[in-house]
């Protein structure tokens, strides 16, 4: 989150959303911010969105990732909003600060099984909103993470280690807002054959996480 953007129709829609997910929380922020912030302006965007703000660091190519995202603590559900979006892969080290990956949405997802994990990505191509968001929806779903996403100009990712509870945040979202359906899509479960048989279920290529500190990840 760059402050310099704060109170533009995106954050119009970030605020909204929350209120609309209010049942699912409490509800937590880490706005990932790209620059540092005073306590008065963290505060000011923390009334804003009517959820507090769990960090004020901010990200930089050589922080510990693990260290930085740990701020979320045990908090039932946690907004993200790092600068650009979701990556599924880890690539372009410079742009590293720029996202969240797969495998640490993985692991926020999966330390609260009764909660959402919500992130907003704008990484999403103009005109192709729908068709990448269901690919990243679909790409957690064979990780066992369910989902639906929020589409429009501004995308949101809402997911949880819950198929019952992504299904109970959408209708809700749908009832209390009046949106159209279309405005929102849903992952496809996805049932492993070698989980079912007892056999170790191996997460898609690049999408483990690797063993290490947050800053010694591999890059491609």
């Amino acid at each position: 989150m760059d402050l310099k953007h704060f109170g533009d129709s995106y954050d119009i829609v970030k605020k909204v959303l929350l209120q609309w997910l209010a049942p699912f929380g409490p509800w937590g922020v880490h706005p990932m911010f790209t620059h540092e912030v005073s306590d008065a302006e963290a505060t000011k965007f923390s009334q804003f969105l009517g959820a507090p703000v769990l960090s004020k660091r901010v990200l930089g190519l050589d922080s510990n990732r693990d260290e930085y995202l740990a701020a979320c603590g045990d908090c039932r559900s946690v907004f993200l909003d790092p600068d650009t979006g979701v990556r599924l892969h880890r690539r372009e080290r410079r742009r590293a600060s720029e996202f969240i990956f797969e495998d640490e949405v993985r692991a926020l997802v999966r330390a609260r099984a009764s909660g959402l994990v919500m992130v907003f990505d704008q990484s999403l191509p103009r005109g192709g909103e729908r068709e990448q968001a269901q690919a990243k929806l679909d790409h957690f779903a064979r990780c066992d993470v369910a989902g639906f996403a929020y589409v429009s100009q501004a995308c949101f990712l809402v997911l949880s280690a819950s198929r019952q509870l992504v299904d109970e945040a959408s209708n809700h979202v749908l009832r209390v807002s009046d949106l159209p359906e279309a405005r929102v899509t849903h992952s496809v479960p996805s049932v492993d054959r070698r989980t079912l048989s007892g056999e170790r279920h191996e997460s898609p290529r690049g999408s483990s996480p690797r063993r290490g500190s947050g800053s010694e990840r591999q890059w491609r």
